[in-house]
């Protein structure tokens, strides 16, 4: 069992990630720019058991970054944070990447 990351976008500059699993939607990740979808897949593949067994126990999922708590939230379908990406699974995004100015 592989998640699969696929990009459907949704306006001309951002992205909706939905995760799949054997053709199922199990979840969706935080909206993209196109410069972080493939940073967003590694995450998604570092945190894939971890995906798996909340999707078992508790169904389909969102992640999405909560600027208080700077955590990337796990929600069920209900709203109810469930779980967060682990940071040990988190890249760096486009941004701080390649890029001269950046000090990251």
């Amino acid at each position: 069992m592989s998640l699969v990351v696929e990009a459907q976008p949704i306006s001309d500059t951002l992205f909706r990630l939905e995760i799949t699993m054997d053709g199922t939607a199990i979840g969706e990740y935080e909206r993209s720019r196109h410069a972080d979808i493939a940073r967003k897949t590694e995450e998604v593949k570092c945190a894939e058991d971890y995906l798996v067994e909340l999707y078992r126990r508790r169904g389909t999922f969102v992640v999405r970054w909560d600027s208080a708590t700077r955590t990337k939230v796990i929600r069920d379908e209900l709203g109810n944070h469930i779980g967060e990406i682990p940071r040990a699974c988190w890249r760096k995004p486009a941004r701080h990447t390649n890029s001269p100015l950046s000090t990251a």
